[in-house]
C-alpha cells in the first residue's frame, strides 16, 4: 500500500490531475488531497508542502517523494504512478 499526496491549486490541471492520481492508484493506495482553496486545510498544506520542498502546485508526493514538477509538466505522471505504484 502506497500513500499519495495531491496539493491542488483550484486550477483545472490540479483536478486533472487528481482525476488521473486517481484512477491509476491501486485500490489499496492512501490518498490525501490539499487544496489551498479550502481553509480548513491551508495550515496542513503549508506545512506539507514546505516538508517536501514543494515550491509550485500542482503537485504530488508518493510515499513521502514529491514527484518533480518537471516529470508532472511532461504528462508523465501516468508512467511515473504505474512504476511506483506497482512494484
Amino acid at each position: 500500500m502506497s500513500t499519495i499526496e495531491i496539493f491542488k491549486d483550484g486550477s483545472p490541471q490540479s483536478d486533472d490531475l487528481e482525476a488521473r492520481v486517481r484512477e491509476l492508484a491501486c485500490p489499496r493506495c492512501s490518498i490525501l488531497v490539499y487544496d489551498v482553496g479550502s481553509p480548513e486545510c491551508e495550515a496542513e498544506l503549508q506545512s506539507r508542502a514546505a516538508k517536501y520542498g514543494i515550491g509550485s502546485l500542482p503537485a504530488v508526493t508518493l510515499d513521502g517523494k514529491a514527484v518533480s514538477p518537471e516529470q508532472l509538466n511532461k504528462g508523465k505522471v501516468s508512467e511515473i504512478l504505474r512504476n511506483l505504484l506497482h512494484k
